[in-house]
């Protein structure tokens, strides 16, 4: 029998974007997740590299790609999503209102994958494809009213 480890601690999940564009996403998530740093960013010779930032409950890290890995595939991963020209995940964030953050994301750059529309329980969901590629089911619960 395989003993089975205990989690002590929360998963994390890393964003990867094309190197450079650190700034560029951290201010996206900002301005339509609401994301704010927290932490000190992590920085290499005064460049930033990457920086956690938390959204609601959950805690991401938005980092640079290394440009040599995105550049050469033999390398190994991780690479950003243009390096790779397509996401295999797609992140789930539940908001108070999901037409006005898609609203807020085009705005600042994000293209509408799938619009939003009220699924069959009455929550409101649609797909926004940020700038730098990734793929976030933006979701909002609606009060259920009795028929």
């Amino acid at each position: 029998m395989i003993a089975v480890p205990t989690l002590i601690g929360e998963v994390s999940i890393r964003l990867f974007v094309r190197h450079g564009d650190q700034q560029r996403a951290l201010d996206f998530y900002e301005n339509v997740f609401g994301a704010k740093v927290v932490g000190r960013p992590y920085l290499h010779d005064g460049e930033l590299i990457a920086a956690e930032v938390r959204m609601g409950a959950s805690v991401l890290m938005v980092v640079g790609a290394n440009p040599k890995r995105d550049a050469d595939p033999s390398l190994g991963g991780p690479r950003s999503i243009h390096a790779i020209g397509a996401t295999p995940v797609m992140l789930d964030i539940h908001v108070d209102d999901a037409d006005r953050v898609m609203h807020d994301a085009v705005i600042e750059g994000g293209r509408i994958r799938n619009a939003v529309e009220t699924l069959d329980g009455g929550d409101r969901a649609g797909v926004l494809v940020d700038p730098f590629g990734h793929l976030w089911v933006v979701k909002s619960r609606q009060k259920h009213l009795a028929a």
